[in-house]
């Protein structure tokens, strides 16, 4: 106990050392939670695809995308294959969508996607997604229902012109009568809608919709009747093959039915690729606090070499000397832990997005370019970070030292006090 006792007051030795060392050694630790915290996002994010994957389908009219206004693909399911739909045993939720588009820039084009305000806000070609993250403004309710508002992705906001100050005051003109290689023109007065939200999908296409009450998308595209998409979801996954099933016998006829693959999709592709330059930031954060630790421990291994000649001439034994470096080196990487853990804490979400932006991102496939803005990056402190904490902390003492531990066992106490 005496040994540990002179460790930890050899800490305090150097308050200008102590305080050098912690911030390199916070540096580290402070990359290691960044890296953490953007690769537990994104896993969130894939279990949240899971979640509406595993027990969902998709119903859409045979052999059509179910947009009212695109060309050859204005075909959309008849309004009776709701209540078929909703008898189907097993069967806990049927969400509705109509969808249409709108020429934005060039040859591009936004989507517009009639919701009940009450259901998931699904996104084109990455339907079970559902929900992207609201950056700006309100999402919709169900006071909503028939009036034209609508939320809008960043990147319909971007081509409009639409800043985040502007959301609630700043309105946005659908002109049906435009057309586009794919969007033929419709008989309808302009469409203008308030915005009163800017979401962020995490991936490129997914930011150019616009959803507004399916009520108000009847009115002004004037489809009184029919469903673009019907959104299926079992009672479990096991229960989905039967559900299926029937699905076909009843409206197999007039409807494709499509099982949702963009989790597959995005855990070989977003998920896979983040986790491997998360690890990748872990390990380099690893390495560095342990070149730390090297260094210090060899100057101070250098610097205390008088003394811990006269501890060993005395009888001290190497056990006791090794544990009392041994205690100043944890306590190093505690102290050390502890300032990147509070810069983590008051900084980490804004430079865990920064970190993402320039040394993630361009790894990613082009249309998750946007992936950063729909994670939830803000620190989350608990215990698997504390273990993870404690863990480095004794990781990097222990490797750090170890060559420094060699040079203490190996000391002559004669050596030492005649060098000195």
């Amino acid at each position: 106990m005496t040994m540990l006792r002179i460790g930890v007051r050899n800490l305090w030795r150097s308050k200008l050392r102590l305080a050098l060392v912690a911030a390199l050694i916070g540096a580290p630790f402070f990359l290691l939670l960044v890296m953490q915290s953007i690769g537990d996002a994104v896993q969130r994010q894939t279990e949240t695809l899971k979640e509406n994957v595993n027990n969902t389908l998709q119903l859409r009219a045979r052999g059509s995308m179910g947009h009212v206004n695109m060309v050859g693909n204005e075909d959309i399911l008849p309004q009776d294959a709701l209540a078929k739909v909703k008898g189907v045993r097993h069967v806990s939720r049927v969400e509705s969508y109509l969808l249409a588009m709108t020429p934005t820039e060039g040859n591009n084009f936004a989507m517009v996607v009639g919701v009940d305000p009450g259901d998931t806000r699904r996104l084109e070609s990455h339907g079970e997604a559902g929900n992207p993250k609201l950056l700006h403004g309100r999402d919709l309710t169900d006071d909503d229902r028939g009036k034209r508002i609508a939320i809008i992705g960043q990147g319909v906001a971007k081509w409009a012109g639409i800043k985040p100050e502007d959301v609630v005051r700043a309105t946005l003109t659908l002109d049906l009568r435009r057309t586009h290689p794919v969007i033929f023109a419709l008989d309808r007065t302009p469409v203008t809608l308030t915005v009163v939200g800017i979401y962020a999908s995490g991936y490129v296409f997914g930011d150019m919709q616009i959803f507004m009450p399916f009520d108000s998308f009847r009115e002004a595209y004037g489809v009184p009747e029919g469903i673009s998409w019907l959104y299926v979801r079992a009672d479990s996954a096991d229960n989905l093959p039967a559900v299926e099933k029937e699905l076909r016998t009843l409206v197999g006829d007039v409807a494709d039915i499509i099982s949702p693959t963009t989790v597959a999709e995005f855990q070989t592709t977003a998920t896979a690729a983040v986790q491997r330059l998360a690890n990748a930031g872990i390990a380099l954060s690893a390495v560095l606090m342990v070149l730390v630790v090297f260094f210090v421990m060899l100057l101070v291994v250098r610097e205390r070499g008088w003394e811990i000649g006269t501890l060993k001439a005395l009888g001290a034994a190497d056990s006791g000397i090794v544990a009392s470096f041994l205690t100043e080196a944890v306590l190093l990487c505690a102290v050390g832990a502890l300032a990147g853990t509070l810069l983590f804490g008051l900084w980490g979400g804004r430079l865990a997005q920064l970190v993402f932006g320039l040394g993630v991102a361009p790894f990613l496939p082009a249309h998750y370019s946007t992936l950063a803005g729909s994670l939830s990056l803000a620190p989350q402190f608990g215990g698997a970070m504390l273990g993870m904490l404690i863990a480095a902390c004794l990781f990097a003492a222990l490797a750090g030292s170890a060559w420094g531990i060699r040079q203490i066992v190996k000391l002559s106490p004669m050596e030492a006090i005649r060098h000195e």
